[in-house]
Formats: C-alpha cells, structure tokens, sequence
C-alpha cells in the first residue's frame, strides 16, 4: 500500500478479537472507493482467502499476485482488463492460532493457523445466517464494492485424486443459471488451459459417496451458508476453490497463482 499508488488496504471491520479484518483493493487508476472502481468500467474480481485459516494458500498466492501487479510489474498490465479486490486473510482470529497441529492432515505448510474462529464458529457455515461479525462485515463488502467474481479459496480435507487444483459452483440447475453457464463454459476451459500449460493437474470440485469412491462421485446443490450456493443465490457468480490436501503446499500455491492470473 505505501510503495504504490495503484494499491489500497480497507479494514472491513473487526474480529471477536479486535483484529482488522483487511481487504485490499488494486486496480490501474488506483481507485480506492466502490463507486470510484465502478466508474472505471472494468470488471471486478474478489478473491478471498483464509476463512478456514489453517488452509492458507491463498493468502502466498495472492500476496505474490499482489506484488506482480504492483511493484512488481510483470502483470501489470492484466489491469488494463480487469480490477482485482484481495482478502487475505478472512479468519484473522483463526490464523492467529498458529501451530504445527492445525492441519495434520496436509501436506503443509509447517505452520498454520485454525480452522474456525475465536467463538469457535465456523465462518464457511455463516453465509446466509451471519452470526459472526466477521462475515456481518463480508456481505456488508459484497454489498458495497459488488463484484463481478468472487473467489473462495480452501484447501481439501480428505479424498485422494490426482487434481492438485480443484474448484466448482452450483450448476444450471442453481438460481443463477446464467452466471453457472458462463462459468462452465467460458471461464473453465479458459483457466484450466493455463493451468496444464503450467504443469498442474486442474479438475472439478469433486465430493465423493460415503467415503467410497468406489461408490463413485455425487454432484449437489449445497446450501447457502457456503460461499459458492449464498454466492448463487445472490446472483453472484460465485467459485469454491479447493486445493488438493496432499499436494505440496508449494505445487498447491503456485498453483492458485496460476488461477488468479488466468482469471
């Protein structure tokens, strides 16, 4: 935020705790309101990470996205297309709680943070109840900056597969079947491209039959206390990154790297 003009951090508010909760907001002219961005003309992305804190990738990512369109330089021209809005870290509580145990089931980093927040609420079952304070001040961002395309990136908890970046949305058959439309067929095949041209391995989010996947794989409709469905439900096209678990952190990072840019 201070080395350029291009970027500026908003506290959405605070945590149970006390903590800002950051956002911040990058885009060519440096506009720094909602109606400031939205006089720009270009479409808007929101990525958030964090809300499970303990499945963090997003944050390196992001941040690395961050320095390349600012102070870095070697994207900068992506915002000519497109303006890009980063919460870093959702769960700033959670992250605090930082430990080698927080997720022994992933393959890094070595340490991380927890998976709910200071109440012990978890902050992806809140959408459409908002409970929290923390996700009271995410719908009241959603509302305000109204973006085009909102990202929720987590890590995997469990099944094996040979995807290292997973990511879907409710289908067709949402209230939003316009925006899943597109989704699915221009925003996929675009991302996913990039994504094998980097060497990853991109594939559906993927839930599988009481823990069998012998038993094959079930798509649903989740409900709308998830990012994805509340997202689909507002008519916000709305994407559930889930990196896969097992994969090393560094493959898994720079593989959302790769996404965020691709999108």
């Amino acid at each position: 935020d201070e080395a350029t003009p291009l970027a500026t951090m908003i506290s959405l508010g605070k945590s149970p705790e006390g903590r800002d909760i950051w956002m911040v907001v990058v885009s060519a002219d440096g506009a720094a309101t909602p109606d400031a961005l939205k006089r720009n003309g270009k479409p808007t992305l929101l990525a958030q990470a964090g809300i499970h804190a303990g499945e963090i990738d997003g944050k390196d990512a992001g941040m690395m996205f961050l320095r390349d369109l600012t102070v870095g330089g070697s994207k900068r021209g992506l915002l000519d297309r497109a303006n890009f809005v980063f919460v870093p870290i959702f769960n700033v509580d959670g992250h605090e709680r930082f430990s080698p145990f927080g997720r022994v089931n992933q393959r890094g980093p070595t340490e991380c943070g927890w998976r709910t927040n200071a109440r012990n609420l978890n902050l992806n079952r809140d959408y459409a109840k908002t409970d929290t304070p923390e996700m009271m001040a995410m719908v009241r961002a959603l509302d305000a900056w109204d973006p085009d395309l909102y990202f929720d990136i987590h890590v995997t908890d469990g099944i094996d597969y040979q995807y290292d970046i997973t990511y879907g949305f409710n289908g067709e058959q949402g209230y939003s079947p316009n925006a899943s439309r597109w989704m699915e067929r221009t925003l996929r095949p675009a991302v996913d491209r990039d994504l094998t041209a980097m060497g990853h391995v991109p594939g559906r989010l993927i839930f599988n039959v009481d823990d069998d996947l012998s038993l094959g794989l079930v798509d649903f409709m989740s409900g709308p206390r998830f990012s994805n469905s509340y997202g689909n439900v507002r008519h916000l096209p709305t994407i559930l990154v889930e990196n896969h678990s097992l994969k090393p952190y560094r493959q898994r990072v720079l593989g959302t790297r790769v996404l965020l840019e691709s999108t």
